[in-house]
């Protein structure tokens, strides 16, 4: 049994949930983007572009450009085996079981490729809340949204913000790198961020600790967890 600070788990409801985004913070490339560039008719950067402009939300845009998908299983497969993760996940992985701390996989992307990718790492046990991509045809797709909210904010794909409110009770560390994780970012109890999801927290004055790479996460992470899990509350790096 895990001895912290001269208590044990067992001793203590666990008080944590991490909730960690995938594309861009997981995996080095945007897997979504990827398959895009790929196998999709070339109209999806005018889809793309109406959601940067703010025209439509994330959910429509993603399920119009799956639909211009033209990729069989095997050839998407071959694809993803190219897209690589930062390596320092599996640790970080390690570093949660051996607290007893949750980790879930909470993306906007495709559930059927992070399974694929993380697979290929022996992480295929970790919980994926993502939307849910389907072959309908020999070279079609369609994606669902399971995990959507009629009262997301971002009007997301998965409502990051719901999946970490199922858990009441738990303090969520977000670990993210963009738009999909900026509604959640104002609400999580700690937030480690990257890329533009730095700019929103400055901006927004969220209490936030940046990193490039998952080992930079480690220290503040552990002497969180440490802390009498979670009984001390500790000081996070704000920047």
């Amino acid at each position: 049994m895990l001895l912290v600070n001269s208590h044990y788990v067992s001793d203590y409801i666990i008080p944590y949930q991490i909730l960690c985004d995938f594309d861009g913070t997981i995996s080095l490339k945007d897997t979504t983007d990827y398959l895009l560039q790929a196998f999709a008719h070339p109209s999806w950067e005018d889809i793309e572009a109406q959601w940067a402009r703010g025209e439509i939300n994330s959910k429509v845009c993603m399920q119009k450009q799956i639909g211009l998908l033209d990729v069989s299983r095997d050839e998407l497969h071959h694809c993803l085996d190219h897209i690589e993760i930062d390596l320092g996940f599996i640790e970080l992985v390690q570093i949660a079981a051996a607290h007893h701390i949750p980790l879930i996989v909470v993306s906007d992307g495709l559930d059927y490729v992070i399974r694929y990718i993380l697979k290929r790492y022996q992480l295929d046990h970790l919980p994926i809340i993502a939307n849910h991509l389907s072959q309908v045809g020999e070279r079609t797709w369609q994606l669902e949204f399971p995990n959507a909210s009629s009262r997301c904010v971002s009007q997301s794909g998965t409502c990051k913000c719901n999946v970490a409110q199922q858990n009441q009770g738990k303090q969520s560390i977000l670990i993210g790198d963009g738009r999909s994780d900026f509604c959640l970012a104002a609400h999580a109890d700690y937030v480690f961020a990257k890329k533009s999801l730095i700019e929103h927290c400055k901006t927004h004055h969220i209490r936030h600790t940046t990193f490039n790479r998952f080992e930079e996460i480690y220290h503040p992470l552990t002497k969180l967890l440490n802390s009498d899990l979670g009984q001390d509350n500790p000081m996070m790096v704000t920047i």
